[in-house]
């Protein structure tokens, strides 16, 4: 099963979504590391074999300049950012893509309204 990690600006709703698929999840926000870079964001996500879920489009520049297939990154860009429309989102992509994220768990994936891009 997938182990996940929020960064901080996902809701813990979505930490407690996850969990409720059944999913490993931990929050940047509930374990109160909100003061943490980008940097050690990736480096609890690698340590702990973590899929990092975020908003920031930095990380889909740390994954191609120092991370590339060390780590997995789906960065989320949505329009509606609430915490029901990022559940409903990830709820769909899991359903829909659970076999090709098994294969990719260490790639950056990126979600919008209108697709989804796996970048190897």
């Amino acid at each position: 099963m997938f182990k996940f990690l929020l960064d901080a600006n996902l809701s813990p709703t979505t930490a407690n979504y996850l969990r409720d698929l059944g999913f490993d999840a931990r929050s940047i926000t509930e374990e109160k590391l909100g003061y943490l870079l980008d940097k050690g964001v990736v480096e609890i996500a690698k340590k702990e074999g973590r899929i990092i879920i975020t908003f920031d489009l930095d990380f889909g520049e740390i994954y191609h300049e120092k991370e590339n297939e060390n780590v997995g990154i789906i960065v989320l860009r949505l329009n509606n950012q609430t915490p029901e429309n990022v559940n409903f989102v990830l709820g769909q992509f899991l359903q829909k893509n659970f076999n090709r994220l098994k294969q990719n768990t260490r790639s950056l994936i990126v979600i919008k309204e209108n697709g989804i891009r796996f970048v190897h």
